[in-house]
């Protein structure tokens, strides 16, 4: 008999093709047969790891989920917190596209569904509370004013990455990573203080070769 942690990460990987299959066919494309053929196993292979479709689609969505905790982490440890840790959360590359992909396939079912209701309600809040961490370590490193709230301004910034990365997902032509990021910086700065944002404006209305040759923190990243 294989060792558990063998069998928990067969699960994971067997996980990690019904992801990509969901990205692009839908929960529907979630089926034995096709995650058999992409895996190389046989249908009874499949059915050994989950007992159902419920317990696949259930596993897949928390390997979404921990995907998105692991950039959030990577984030945590930046130069420049706060604006790395909303382009954790958002659809800048194409492995992050897949997964708010895989989000919107998954919202619907937790909508009526109470565990996966539940572990949206839980990842949710665990983005807010490193949102909120990133403002504080940015507050105490003097990037940002010390009169606003951490807790409402993690929430404000939490719904505008949420607003942004679904209309990225829905009109990528009028949502390029340039536009997404200029957008994220926008919206950080009346939060910066006023010598910091100054020169932040200043930076970004210098011309393009200026700003080649000076970088932002977070392109440094």
């Amino acid at each position: 008999m294989p060792a558990r942690g063998d069998h928990d990460q067969r699960r994971r990987d067997v996980a990690r093709i019904a992801a990509d299959l969901v990205a692009t066919g839908g929960l529907a494309a979630a089926t034995h047969r096709r995650i058999a053929e992409a895996s190389g196993a046989s249908t009874t292979v499949v059915s050994h790891y989950f007992t159902d479709k419920h317990d696949l689609v259930t596993t897949t969505y928390t390997e979404v989920g921990d995907r998105v905790i692991a950039r959030l982490q990577t984030a945590a440890d930046s130069t420049d917190p706060l604006p790395s840790t909303l382009e954790a959360l958002l659809p800048l590359d194409q492995d992050r596209i897949r997964d708010w992909r895989l989000l919107f396939t998954f919202l619907g079912v937790a909508a009526t569904d109470p565990e996966l209701t539940a572990q949206q309600r839980y990842r949710a809040t665990a983005a807010r509370t490193r949102i909120e961490h990133a403002i504080t370590t940015e507050q105490r490193a003097g990037r940002l004013r010390t009169d606003i709230d951490a807790d409402a301004t993690a929430r404000l910034l939490l719904a505008v990455v949420l607003g942004i990365g679904m209309q990225a997902l829905f009109d990528p032509a009028e949502w390029p990573q340039d536009r997404i990021r200029d957008t994220v910086h926008s919206a950080l700065a009346g939060l910066r203080p006023s010598n910091l944002a100054g020169e932040k404006r200043r930076r970004a209305n210098a011309p393009a070769s200026s700003r080649a040759s000076n970088p932002r923190p977070s392109d440094r990243n």
